[in-house]
């Protein structure tokens, strides 16, 4: 490296920028002071008196040099030359960049004769207290690690605040654990009457995931400070943690019913209860998240979620409008406003808002949607062009779009349209599974099993896990009552695959039924409509119920299916086919 080259280059930006590392600034100040209004803080530990230098050729050398190999990658070049710069300049910025280069490194040694320097500069700097205790404690020194740590409170509490946590933070990192809980354990022990101890305690335990322990220290947090939130949340978490989610919501629901204006309980409540699937739960909770704070947007967004999922359209309705007004959120509430506005059968007014749906991740899915609606209210023509301009300018999504319209082809148009348009999709996209599979399903409903089984096996040989294949081609054997072993060999691989599919477990059943296994079958059927209450399901358990003599069980069974599901042409075809009654 060419030293004069490099001072005569590069000393005027130093220049340029006042040399401010050369100012002997305050680094405490720096480093910890809360933003927000300014208050007059007394410091526990006398600042040096600053020290002005000259810039000179060596000085600056250094520091170009540090910051170079800083940005090179070459650390120890860099940590040397900040070491020779902080020693030269009596600069806290120097000093703290040589500390953290040899933390880096693991240079411990160097590190500490670093980090002296560091402290010695800039006292009352959090981060250099919390460094120099890990430098200590690293250098097997933890009585000096205790003294940083007892510094740490008294710079935190300077300022107002907790020390305690910063801490925890700090060896929450260290990997010798052991050693690190004993410098915690030591800190409480010097400041037993102070719970922030405890709390920091228990929250370096748990980042040790010694949940247990973690748990008996919460809990006498809570005792002796109960309207501290954060003891709360996080003692929930770690009864989440040991599989104790029931524990957790008691303890969260409590909470709120005690101090029922806190925000944070209400809202880790409810994103627990949303973790629970407990949706009217979690609902009600952000219904009262909103009305203690009616204009975050953010809890108006998780209300508004959770409204719609509920089909609570009178509520979600408005919150999807105001959050219209959010540019962040503009195409989310658009699109989700347009969903409600479908449901309530106002056809024209969802497309018009699918519409304005402009970028992220929903515009394919609003112009999907649209092209829906417009199928379904005739205007299939229209819903085709949509989905086609909307390919040519989503080309990333064209599969997906390429999908999208075989599905109105073969729902609303020609049989000969829909089989065209798979051809074209399948010549674009001839490696796409979603596409040949769904073909496969159209063709064997219109009666070609033998065209169904040949795009089938097509996607098993390219992946022979392809569970939605192998089930499709089981079952459709299954239920044609033919090779019958060869079906079931292929649902037992689907359902190896999908334990709990339901629509594989009925697949199995209607094998098994086929097959004269009424006993087995009744037990797969069972397990599915457990799972999920559908009327195909339903139908199949109550033709294998039936052909078992259990006849009344069978007709609870289709009585119900046609509670749920009142036009089922299954149950219905059943029930005729068996020449039953219900």
């Amino acid at each position: 490296m060419n030293k004069p080259l490099l001072i005569i280059g590069l000393a005027c930006l130093f220049a340029a920028q006042g040399c401010q590392s050369l100012k002997q600034k305050d680094a405490a100040a720096s480093d910890v002071e809360p933003a927000g209004e300014k208050r007059a803080v007394v410091l526990p530990f006398p600042e040096p008196e600053s020290v002005k230098r000259e810039l000179d050729e060596d000085l600056v050398y250094s520091y170009l040099v540090g910051e170079i190999g800083a940005h090179r990658g070459e650390l120890r070049l860099a940590q040397n030359h900040y070491q020779h710069a902080a020693i030269l300049a009596r600069d806290a910025y120097a000093a703290e960049r040589a500390t953290r280069i040899a933390l880096h490194l693991k240079d411990y040694p160097g590190g500490l004769a670093a980090v002296r320097r560091w402290v010695e500069l800039a006292p009352n700097s959090v981060s250099a207290r919390q460094l120099a205790s890990i430098l200590f404690l690293r250098n097997q020194q933890p009585d000096k690690a205790a003294e940083h740590l007892d510094a740490l409170i008294k710079i935190a509490d300077a300022y107002g605040d907790d020390g305690f946590l910063q801490a925890a933070s700090a060896l929450s990192v260290e990997s010798d654990r052991d050693a690190a809980e004993q410098l915690m354990k030591g800190l409480h022990e010097r400041h037993p009457d102070d719970v922030r101890s405890l709390y920091a305690l228990a929250v370096l335990e748990t980042a040790h995931r010694e949940f247990a322990t973690a748990e008996t220290r919460l809990r006498a947090v809570i005792e002796r400070k109960p309207d501290w939130e954060q003891p709360r949340v996080l003692l929930a978490r770690v009864l989440v943690a040991q599989s104790q989610r029931d524990k957790a919501l008691e303890l969260l629901g409590e909470s709120v019913k005690s101090y029922p204006d806190s925000e944070l309980l209400r809202t880790t409540y409810a994103r627990m209860l949303v973790d629970a699937s407990d949706y009217k739960r979690a609902l009600e909770q952000f219904r009262a998240l909103h009305e203690l704070k009616p204009k975050d947007d953010e809890i108006a967004f998780g209300y508004a979620m959770l409204a719609t999922q509920q089909e609570a359209w009178d509520e979600a309705r408005p919150l999807w409008q105001k959050l219209r007004s959010n540019p962040e959120r503009r195409d989310e509430a658009a699109y989700y406003l347009a969903q409600i506005e479908e449901q309530a059968g106002n056809d024209d007014l969802a497309v018009g808002l699918y519409r304005t749906v402009r970028g992220g991740d929903l515009k394919v899915d609003a112009v999907i949607r649209a092209s829906q609606i417009l199928a379904r209210t005739a205007r299939l023509g229209e819903a085709r062009e949509t989905l086609q301009q909307a390919r040519i300018a989503n080309p990333d999504r064209a599969a997906d779009l390429y999908v999208a319209e075989t599905q109105l082809a073969q729902k609303h148009g020609s049989r000969e349209d829909a089989l065209a348009l798979y051809e074209q999709a399948l010549k674009t996209f001839p490696a796409n599974h979603d596409l040949r599979y769904n073909r496969a399903l159209y063709v064997v409903e219109l009666g070609d099993f033998a065209w169904m089984e040949r795009d089938l096996r097509m996607i098993l040989a390219e992946d022979p896990d392809h569970a939605d294949a192998l089930n499709a081609l089981g079952y459709t054997m299954a239920d044609r009552n033919e090779r019958l072993d060869e079906a079931f060999a292929y649902v037992a691989r689907a359902l190896k695959l999908r334990p709990d599919n339901p629509a594989v477990l009925d697949s199995m059943g209607w094998v098994l039924y086929r097959k004269g296994d009424l006993e087995q079958a009744t037990k797969y059927l069972k397990r599915a409509l457990e799972i999920v209450k559908d009327d195909e399901i339903a139908a199949h358990l109550g033709e294998v119920l039936w052909v078992s003599g259990q006849k009344e069980d069978a007709q609870a069974v289709w009585r119900d299916a046609l509670v749920h599901t009142p036009d089922s042409d299954k149950v219905k075809s059943a029930i005729e086919r068996l020449d039953a009654d219900i």
